[in-house]
């Protein structure tokens, strides 16, 4: 009886079922089934175990890291049970002329890079994460963009080795094929110098950090507030609204003045006065602008100056040179405002006159 059963069994494991033997699709769903369970496995671990663990630290890092290589991992196992299974069929040796294993170590191949990459572009994530998080603790949102800049690089470099990967695995020479792309890319370079010098004057922006998005510049015959920078152009609103867009290669070729980083406004001009104005006159008018420098604290007292300095063609000059210690442009105006009615008051109580153009003409009396 057990004899029988047992040829029985043979039978039924000899059975052929699409070219496969019964025995052999059972070894095919058998890894299939224990991939899932890996698979189910590996998840628990890093729901529970390992979140568990990295909720405990002090630092994000390990949490970012869980949540980013779970799904990756999951991929990489069921490409492993996916590739055994195939592996355990008795598969031709070629077809249509090409040898069947090697076609599966192409197509594994391929599966088991991509995998890679979409693990490597988490990770970039992750980075990410933290460059944003580092760039808005900074006072420019330059830094956003630089961060955005350096991630989309690094994602565009981890494609490129994966593409090269792949060209490798394929059979293809991948020395000639960067040295033909080197001639490609110099060709190009040639022919798109305008674009490779915008190019370059955004990477000195970002370095330099010249302005920030917000900031009041001057660039050329080019004034107003930046909104936006690129990678080609940025864009400036002129204080009439106009929005101008600049090509960055004229922040490499012209001097950028970034008025916004300003510590202190000047205030420079002559105040003539007539020839009536004695010499007592003088020296109370100049001590006088002097005081009202040295008594408002609107105005930087570490440094200014005024002096009597020319006899003008028809006025005597006193030279104003001093500086507001706000940098608002409407707040400057009205210290500057303030200053100019006082120093008229001034003028006023002394008796002095302010000189305008004159001319004087003496006519000569003939005798008969």
């Amino acid at each position: 009886m057990l004899d029988s059963a047992g040829l029985l069994v043979d039978q039924v494991l000899a059975w052929i079922l699409l070219g496969n033997s019964l025995e052999r699709l059972v070894v095919v769903l058998g890894i299939i089934l224990c991939t899932f369970i890996a698979r189910k496995l590996v998840n628990r671990l890093f729901e529970h175990k390992l979140a568990h663990m990295a909720g405990k630290t002090s630092t994000e890092l390990d949490d970012l890291l869980v949540k980013s290589l779970k799904d990756p991992v999951n991929y990489i196992i069921l490409a492993i049970g996916f590739s055994l299974a195939v592996y355990s069929l008795p598969l031709p040796e070629s077809a249509c002329g090409v040898e069947v294993s090697t076609i599966l170590d192409h197509i594994f191949t391929l599966l088991f890079i991509f995998v890679a990459l979409f693990a490597v572009f988490r990770i970039i994530d992750v980075l990410a994460y933290y460059l944003h998080k580092a760039a808005t603790t900074t006072n420019t949102m330059l830094d956003e963009q630089l961060a955005q800049v350096v991630i989309k690089i690094l994602k565009l470099f981890a494609a490129i080795l994966a593409l090269l990967t792949i060209l490798d695995n394929l059979g293809r020479d991948i020395t000639s094929l960067l040295a033909g792309l080197g001639i490609v890319g110099l060709a190009f370079a040639l022919a798109a110098q305008e674009t490779v010098s915008n190019l370059f004057g955004s990477f000195t922006i970002f370095s330099d950090r010249c302005f920030a998005i917000g900031d009041w510049v001057r660039v050329g015959d080019v004034e107003g507030t930046v909104e936006e920078v690129g990678f080609r152009s940025t864009r400036i609103r002129r204080f009439d609204q106009a929005l101008v867009i600049v090509p960055n290669s004229r922040f490499i070729k012209s001097d950028v003045i970034n008025y916004s980083e300003m510590r202190k406004r000047r205030i420079k001009f002559n105040l003539g006065v007539s020839y009536n104005t004695t010499t007592e006159q003088m020296k109370d008018l100049v001590e006088g602008i002097k005081r009202i420098i040295q008594d408002d604290p609107r105005f930087d007292h570490s440094f200014y100056m005024v002096n009597f300095t020319d006899f003008g063609a028809y006025s005597l000059d006193i030279f104003i040179y001093c500086f507001t210690k706000t940098t608002v442009w409407d707040e400057y105006l009205a210290v500057r405002e303030d200053f100019n009615l006082t120093i008229m008051q001034l003028v006023e109580e002394l008796g002095v006159e302010i000189a305008y153009p004159t001319q004087t003409i003496h006519l000569l009396e003939h005798s008969p």
